[in-house]
């Protein structure tokens, strides 16, 4: 049976009702005036405001860690090139794989059990803790290895220098899951900033003193540990010495469950990563993490950002799938009006863009572009696992992972079988990004088939059909500056042509928007006409 979805109302606007009712005693003497009538208490209106203020920082925090970090990416793209970024990049998906387990384990579980106490608290830290130190330890041992697979005999030192990261993210797991829980997210965006903007200059003045990789090493490092002090000092939780055994038996079964999830999940969106490195090399890795860069950044931001808000509020009605099936709709809509337009204009400027960070960067702007395929895909994916893990199934979200890292590794070993040995990055980088662009689409789809229909039992339609406008503006958005490209009607620098087709790409994406979308025309005008009659 498919759950009605309420697509008139603004999932953030909401009213409250006016008591007015007072009684008279009419034979009795006068009285002085009653008081003034006053707000009723609405029991759902105290959730909904926590919402809207968790939807805010949450985008505070992805758009101001992912923007300052994007900034300083570029600006160290241009001055190292592509053979440093890939090492380092190399090396990365290493260390963060053992960093996802630890984020995994234990943050997800934190957020949607319903009854948690400081027992649950204690026993998480110091199993994060214990298993961080373990893995800081297995990483360091294994690094040869991992740069003995990938041929890069230096990505050994690098890896080595970086495995501080996981005990630095063990750290904060509980106290950033606790704020999550609590969708408490100013804090978090607070120090997130901090962390990027800090780290970011001393990766920037070590680039300048000529420390190649390195400088992208110092980066990482100081971003974590500032984040982790940051992220300490606003925090008034402090764990005790104690390992209750029953909680940690409550979070055992849930844990492992979201770990292996986690694991499979970052596997196969990272799967592409490794198959370059293997068979391509550092150089082809560098220009497809540029090319990925920007359609990652745009989808966290839009759309990841509201999946930091999602679990909490969806665990809260997982015990409701009428009300869970209407906001799940409505934050679906967000998040592909906030990403699919953007998106759209991202692929239209990628090319020129590209192109200002120098000539060597060049082979990665076709591979942007067809990034940002991967990026719509994941606009529509996003909000399936969080609602999966609000209903208390992770185990489908757990084996969908898997599966895709099956897929992927066969996808991704093919192309790398057919294009080794050939020296065509830009060959190489766009068919890594055609692969990886199929096997999100058709996970995807078949995701959503099990979430909407089998699980939560809503009809499909009335998820996805409110957002076909942002589709469509998305889509016009690219194509009309795409079809001027290819037909050269505007010629002159790579800086004129990006201003032209982003002003291009704006203009039809902003106006096709507002032109079909009702909800967010009417959201749009709600603001704008105080501003006119006020002018």
């Amino acid at each position: 049976m498919s759950q009605s979805v309420d697509r008139t109302v603004d999932p953030l606007d909401r009213t409250v009702d006016l008591d007015s009712t007072i009684e008279i005693g009419a034979l009795k003497p006068p009285t002085p005036p009653a008081p003034p009538a006053v707000k009723a208490e609405d029991p759902e209106e105290a959730p909904r405001k926590r919402l809207k203020s968790a939807i805010f920082w949450s985008y505070a925090l992805t758009a101001g860690r992912l923007g300052t970090t994007t900034i300083v990416t570029f600006v160290l793209a241009h001055m190292l090139g592509p053979h440093a970024f890939g090492v380092v990049g190399t090396a990365l998906l290493f260390v963060m794989i053992t960093q996802m387990l630890l984020q995994q384990t234990l943050l997800t579980t934190i957020i949607q059990r319903e009854k948690l106490d400081p027992d649950h608290l204690d026993a998480g830290f110091w199993i994060v803790i214990l298993g961080s130190l373990s893995l800081t330890a297995l990483a360091a041992g294994a690094a040869p290895l991992w740069a003995a697979f990938n041929n890069q005999p230096e990505v050994t030192r690098i890896c080595v220098a970086l495995t501080p990261m996981i005990l630095l993210q063990g750290l904060t797991v509980v106290p950033e899951a606790i704020m999550r829980r609590k969708m408490t997210f100013r804090p978090l965006a607070i120090r997130t900033l901090i962390a990027t903007v800090i780290g970011g200059v001393v990766g920037i003045v070590m680039a300048l003193a000529d420390y190649q990789a390195w400088a992208l090493v110092a980066q990482q490092l100081v971003t974590g540990v500032v984040g982790a002090v940051v992220l300490w000092t606003v925090t008034d939780w402090r764990p005790r010495w104690r390992l209750p055994r029953q909680a940690v038996k409550d979070l055992r079964g849930f844990s492992a469950q979201a770990a292996l999830g986690g694991i499979g999940v970052f596997l196969a969106i990272r799967m592409d990563i490794l198959v370059i490195a293997k068979f391509f090399g550092p150089i082809a890795v560098g220009l497809y993490r540029i090319a990925q860069r920007l359609p990652d950044m745009l989808t966290e931001v839009t759309s990841r950002s509201l999946q930091q808000v999602s679990l909490p509020e969806l665990a809260r009605l997982q015990r409701k799938p009428a009300e869970l099936g209407d906001r799940l709709a409505k934050m679906m809509h967000v998040s592909a009006v906030a990403g699919l337009p953007a998106l759209g204009i991202l692929a239209a400027t990628a090319k020129p863009l590209v192109a200002l960070l120098g000539p060597e960067w060049s082979p990665a702007g076709t591979g942007m572009q067809l990034l940002c395929i991967v990026g719509v895909v994941n606009v529509y994916g996003v909000l399936l696992g969080p609602a999966l893990q609000a209903v208390g199934r992770p185990g489908i979200n757990t084996a969908l992972s898997w599966f895709q890292l099956c897929v992927g590794v066969g996808t991704f070993y093919l192309i790398g079988r057919w294009l080794n040995g050939t020296q065509d990055d830009r060959a190489q980088v766009a068919a890594i990004a055609i692969g990886m662009s199929a096997v999100e689409l058709s996970i995807t789809i078949l995701m959503m088939y099990i979430t909407f229909v089998r699980v939560l039992k809503v009809n499909t339609w009335q998820i996805l059909g409110p957002t076909v406008p942002a589709f469509i503006a998305g889509s016009l958005g690219f194509l009309i500056p795409f079809l001027v490209d290819r037909f050269g009607l505007v010629g002159g620098p790579w800086v004129l042509k990006f201003v032209v087709y982003g002003v291009l790409a704006t203009g039809i994406s902003g106006g096709l928007l507002l032109a079909l979308d009702t909800r967010t025309r009417g959201m749009v005008m709600r603001k704008v006409q105080p501003m006119l009659r006020r002018a």
